[in-house]
């Protein structure tokens, strides 16, 4: 059972941490920004359209946005290191977060081996798409 005051809490979460606001998150899911404060605010029970255009728009699964179970499996098993799964399972990452890490190409010997190393990298590429945000929005004013 999924509580409808858990969804609300959750897709603001994922929003703030996209670094988005509601406006934001409202042009990348088509739906208005009205519903989305009510969403965020209230009890609500939205579609699993709904749900899906905003998971969308927060490069998320429906899972991750509802607190079910989440995808942690990323193509062949060896593809995803032990310590980059520990790390993911710490961290409580997305599906999305999860395929991104799993998806760079080391050089030989530089991929990281510590569920540390594998927070330093996720973090500096939080700390990357924040100042491409940053620097996008001045460019816009």
């Amino acid at each position: 059972m999924i509580d409808p005051t858990a969804i609300g809490r959750r897709v603001r979460e994922e929003r703030e941490k996209a670094g988005l606001s509601l406006a934001q998150l409202a042009a990348r899911s088509g739906l208005t920004k009205a519903y989305l404060v009510r969403l965020e605010n209230q009890a609500a029970n939205p579609s699993i359209e709904v749900l899906g255009r905003i998971a969308e728009a927060l490069d998320l699964t429906i899972a991750d946005l509802v607190g079910g179970p989440v995808i942690r499996y990323v193509g062949d098993e060896e593809e995803v290191p032990a310590s980059l799964r520990a790390f993911a399972e710490q961290a409580h990452l997305s599906s999305s977060d999860l395929t991104m890490l799993a998806s760079i190409r080391w050089r030989e010997g530089e991929r990281p081996q510590t569920v540390d190393r594998w927070e330093y990298v996720y973090h500096s590429l939080v700390m990357s798409r924040q100042i491409d945000k940053e620097r996008a929005s001045g460019d816009e004013a």
